[in-house]
């Protein structure tokens, strides 16, 4: 991580080291004037105290963020404890440094996957045809000539004879996508441009020809039109690569606003059609679909298939013959439906497979002639199903109890399906699932040996809420631990956009357990953990339910013996800033500590941003409509800040080159934060200049971040 050090007199008044730990006396903070202005909305009056920070050109603010950062490192510099976590990670982290990643498995189950070159310190393309014993290394990027040598992005073409490597610009919002040709051996002239893998990628064509791709004609945060007017564009290699030829999302009979996201999905090499979606933020898009032939002739033919109202997951169709087969929402959980292509009656498919709100179905993929499925019960521990030809459902036996799981190498075009498991405190593996459904080591996997985390275990209990719903709440600890007051307890949360706090597992992580702490993971409302109802009850207006289940939680643990206050660092990160944030504005002396990367801290200001292209609005709220108004003024961490409060020790780490949240959203905060707090605890910014919201980070960086986060967390413990 690339981050400015400056030298700034004054920022520490006093520092004393007393048992290890880091504290400060008192503190000077980096002085910038207010500057507020006030809106009049709907008969509220909302001041924006810091709005003078939103110029993020101004040479006045630009110096005030770099001395805040300057502040942060400053004090990472004299913690003893970063240190020492920073050297546990390095060697729990280390264990695994040389396995692979990006594993991608083409349709005739050949493998492309990044390894770790020691030497040369950066990742290597290899392939492995159908797991023989022998891997060769295709792509070497530091022979590539690019500024960026860090493979972000891998996409097989379904026959494997090329593949897409996408190369990461980090300070910049699109990627640069190049393609290796497997016969000749070379990289081939096409080169994609304009491109963000994570709002979706490429589309391989069928017959491996081309691609279609989201295109971004306006890449510059500055200007006004910022990632709209984006449209899927194809391309046959060989064609002049900045010819752009538009195939969805273009025409402006479709419908689609300007700030959404025209994508398409083709998932097989026997796809005949195409599906276009509408994307933006939220769970449901509206979709079209057209024939395949007249795409790659130029001449599309959309019609409108399903809608949002429809309830269907957005990525979650998928073709097969001339059946689309989906996952979507109903009011007391969801369907594994099919209809059919030509004649689609959503209102009245035929129903393969029923989730319940407390275990909903969450995956699904489909072979040649079976369905696999995945019950998730409260996001943490899943059942896997198959549904065979004759439409007979058996439920598979995995090796352990897993806590997540993901399906891979599925195709139409053959009935070979793998599966990746891991959990809390369970490493992840990667099984075949054969036709007896037994499950059989894939073996390309070294799982590193961890015997410090033998003795950990995992348990989820339910919290009652401050309206009598119940709340699950994910405990990891050591078997032998005592469950009194004075464990150390950390929580993370995130509670948005539908997704699960699925389990995970993680050294850096399951260090805190083994050094005797708790790690909490609280199900709040606004995730997805009992289906798209649990999602809505933490959206716009009823987002109140997010923070106040997390309060529920944290109370929980305390009034139960497990710790008691000044024992819990509570972190969050993105969206989940509005959650974490606002939990802390109500009950600050709950929590020891705040920590929060690229959060969300400013949703109120999400609109006047030209990144309000991001469609956020759709989950938290419109300042055009007078209750989702009055809803974004109260979950407003920033706004709500309140003065002579004493907030816990906060740690805010934003991104200068954020695409989605802006570095003024964590400033403003900070700002105001620093003048109303009246405890004697830091309140630092520590921005990092250098990667993006979601940009993949190396392997030293997510050590250092992690090292600064646990150590804020354990240095700020009060006994």
């Amino acid at each position: 991580m690339i981050r400015y050090i400056l030298l700034y007199s004054g920022l520490f008044c006093l520092i004393t080291s007393c048992n290890n730990r880091q504290e400060a006396d008192y503190w000077t903070y980096p002085e910038i004037a207010e500057d507020p202005i006030s809106y009049v909305l709907f008969g509220m009056t909302v001041v924006d105290s810091y709005h003078n920070l939103t110029n993020l050109k101004d040479p006045k603010v630009q110096n005030w963020l770099k001395a805040q950062d300057s502040l942060a490192e400053t004090y990472f510099l004299n913690n003893q404890r970063f240190r020492q976590f920073k050297k546990r990670f390095q060697e729990l982290e280390g264990r695994s440094r040389g396995n692979i990643s990006n594993i991608r498995i083409d349709e005739k189950g050949n493998y492309f996957y990044l390894r770790y070159d020691e030497t040369k310190d950066i990742d290597l393309l290899y392939y492995k045809e159908k797991l023989s014993n022998k891997e060769t290394v295709l792509f070497d990027p530091s022979t590539y000539a690019i500024k960026s040598k860090n493979i972000s992005y891998l996409e097989p073409s379904f026959d494997g004879s090329k593949i897409a490597i996408g190369l990461d610009p980090r300070e910049e919002f699109t990627s640069t996508i190049i393609f290796y040709d497997l016969e000749t051996k070379k990289i081939l002239k096409d080169q994609i441009t304009q491109i963000n893998p994570d709002f979706g990628g490429i589309q391989w064509l069928p017959d491996n020809s081309g691609i279609i791709y989201l295109y971004f004609p306006f890449v510059e945060q500055s200007d006004a039109r910022y990632k709209r007017q984006s449209f899927s564009a194809i391309h046959f290699f060989g064609d002049n690569p900045q010819k752009r030829t538009p195939i969805f999302g273009d025409d402006s009979f479709l419908g689609i606003a300007s700030d959404y996201f025209p994508k398409v999905k083709i998932g097989s090499s026997w796809d005949s059609y195409i599906i276009g979606y509408s994307a933006k933020s939220g769970m449901f898009y509206d979709s079209f679909i057209a024939k395949l032939s007249d795409v790659m002739k130029g001449s599309p033919q959309w019609k409108p298939f399903f809608k949002t109202i429809d309830k269907i997951y957005y990525n979650q169709g998928e073709i097969r013959g001339q059946h689309f087969i989906y996952r979507r929402a109903t009011p007391n959980g969801n369907q594994l439906c099919q209809v059919d292509i030509e004649r689609p009656k959503f209102d009245k498919p035929l129903i393969l497979a029923t989730g319940s709100r407390e275990e909903p179905i969450t995956q699904f993929e489909i072979t040649k002639d079976n369905i696999y499925f995945i019950r998730e019960k409260y996001g943490v521990e899943i059942s896997i199903f198959r549904i065979d030809s004759l439409q007979n459902t058996i439920q598979l036996k995995p090796p352990f109890v897993p806590g997540y799981a993901s399906f891979l190498g599925e195709s139409v075009t053959h009935n070979k399906i793998g599966i990746g498991v891991d959990g809390w405190t369970s490493n992840y593996v990667r099984y075949y699932i054969d036709p007896h459904g037994k499950f059989i080591n894939e073996g390309l996997l070294d799982s590193a040996n961890f015997p410090e985390f033998r003795n950990i275990t995992s348990k989820q209990i339910l919290v009652t809420s401050h309206d009598g719903v119940e709340v699950p709440l994910s405990l990891v600890y050591k078997k032998d631990i005592k469950l009194d007051s004075n464990n150390e307890v950390f929580i993370y949360v995130y509670g948005a956009y539908g997704e699960s706090m699925s389990p995970f597992f993680s050294p850096t992580y399951l260090d805190w357990v083994s050094q005797g702490g708790i790690l909490a993971f609280p199900h709040v409302r606004g995730g997805g953990e009992k289906g798209e109802e649990w999602h809505i009850q933490g959206m716009k207006a009823l987002k109140y339910n997010s923070w106040r289940d997390l309060i529920a939680c944290t109370k929980s643990l305390i009034e139960k013996g497990y710790t008691r206050k000044g024992l819990v660092s509570l972190y969050t990160n993105s969206a989940g800033g509005i959650t974490a944030g606002m939990a802390v504005n109500e009950c600050p002396e709950l929590y020891s500590s705040f920590i929060a990367e690229v959060p969300r801290m400013h949703p109120f200001g999400l609109e006047s941003s030209t990144m309000s292209s991001s469609t956020s609005y759709i989950e938290y709220g419109t300042v055009k409509d007078s209750l989702e108004c009055l809803g974004l003024v109260q979950m407003d961490p920033y706004l709500n800040l309140r003065s002579k409060k004493n907030y816990p020790a906060t740690l805010i780490m934003p991104s200068n080159n954020d695409d989605r949240i802006p570095l003024w959203d964590s400033g403003k905060y900070i700002a105001k934060l620093q003048k109303y707090n009246q405890g004697k605890v830091p309140i630092l910014m520590d921005i990092d200049y250098h990667y993006g919201h979601e940009n993949s980070q190396g392997y030293d960086t997510s050590i250092d971040l992690n090292a600064r986060i646990f150590s804020f967390a354990k240095s700020n413990m009060k006994y």
